[in-house]
């Protein structure tokens, strides 16, 4: 039996000719009645009732010809992983993030493309979601990781999730054994936040007092544990976070404002490359089983 045998099989099935699926093959028409005839005496069965009007199957040949198709896929799919393990063996790929992904999710969905295709080349960008933006229209990058807002038209998007902002407070806070806090009773405290949208919400509660006006999230952390002032984190990134795990910042649910962080990814809408497409696949697997934790 061969593979030749079984794609015959499905498209005579198809245009009901022997005539019609050589033409569609490119196949002399002799050749297909052979290789049909040798694969019936192979199965012991008739697949086709062959006449003048055309071919068709009989009862055991439908059941031969769903088989064939079965088959026919899985070499399809086979050949498609082939293609991707030799097309990411020698590829390159570019992630530009925000903090909010690269501290949470990302690290855990590189670590396992790395693992599938060691051979694959990675760079990581942290940057704001405008700078992203523009690293990825000017084919700086070939993936970013960014808050959902307004997408440019040259850039197709996808969701990847949602989750909701937290205020850190240091181990020693009097809020430390409280499940929540206000925005009301945060202004009332120094502040970190790099969020425009989130300090947008700060402002129409009161004027903040922000103590620094850092975007690196990870070095702000250690001031938040010191006591020295009341921080903004996503509730996925926190699953992970150290500082959360050993004590040393405590989160707190915003009881008077519900604000929720939107990611998603973008890619020009002209490259997409098959390592990316690997990636993200990869990415959307570890989102899941964060939001399981």
């Amino acid at each position: 039996m061969r593979i030749e045998q079984l794609m015959y099989v499905v498209e005579i099935a198809k245009t009901g000719s022997l005539s019609a699926a050589a033409e569609r093959l490119h196949v002399a028409q002799p050749s297909i009645s052979h290789a049909i005839s040798s694969l019936e005496h192979e199965l012991g069965v008739k697949i086709f009732k062959r006449s003048k009007n055309g071919a068709v199957p009989t009862e055991s040949g439908k059941a031969v010809i769903l088989k064939a198709q079965e088959i026919l896929n899985k070499v399809e799919e086979l050949q498609e992983t082939v293609n991707i393990e030799h097309s990411l063996l020698k590829g390159r790929l570019s992630i530009a993030s925000i903090a909010g992904v690269s501290t949470s999710v990302l690290p855990r969905a590189l670590v396992i493309l790395k693992k599938k295709y060691p051979g694959i080349e990675l760079e990581l960008i942290e940057e704001d979601t405008r700078t992203i933006k523009q690293l990825v229209i000017d084919g700086k990058t070939d993936i970013g990781l960014t808050l959902a807002d307004d997408v440019d038209s040259k850039l197709m998007s996808g969701h990847l999730f949602t989750t909701k902002s937290i205020a850190c407070v240091g181990k020693h806070s009097t809020f430390a054994r409280h499940n929540e806090i206000s925005i009301k009773e945060i202004l009332k405290h120094p502040v970190i936040c790099s969020s425009d949208s989130l300090r947008n919400i700060l402002k129409k509660h009161g004027t903040p007092n922000y103590l620094i006006k850092s975007k690196n999230l990870e070095a702000a952390k250690h001031i938040i544990a010191q006591g020295m002032a009341i921080g903004f984190y996503t509730e996925m990134s926190l699953k992970v976070d150290p500082y959360v795990h050993t004590g040393e910042i405590i989160p707190l649910d915003i009881s008077d404002e519900k604000i929720e962080v939107n990611y998603c990814y973008i890619q020009l809408k002209t490259h997409r490359s098959i390592a990316s497409q690997e990636f993200i696949k990869i990415l959307k697997e570890q989102i899941s089983y964060f939001q399981r934790l």
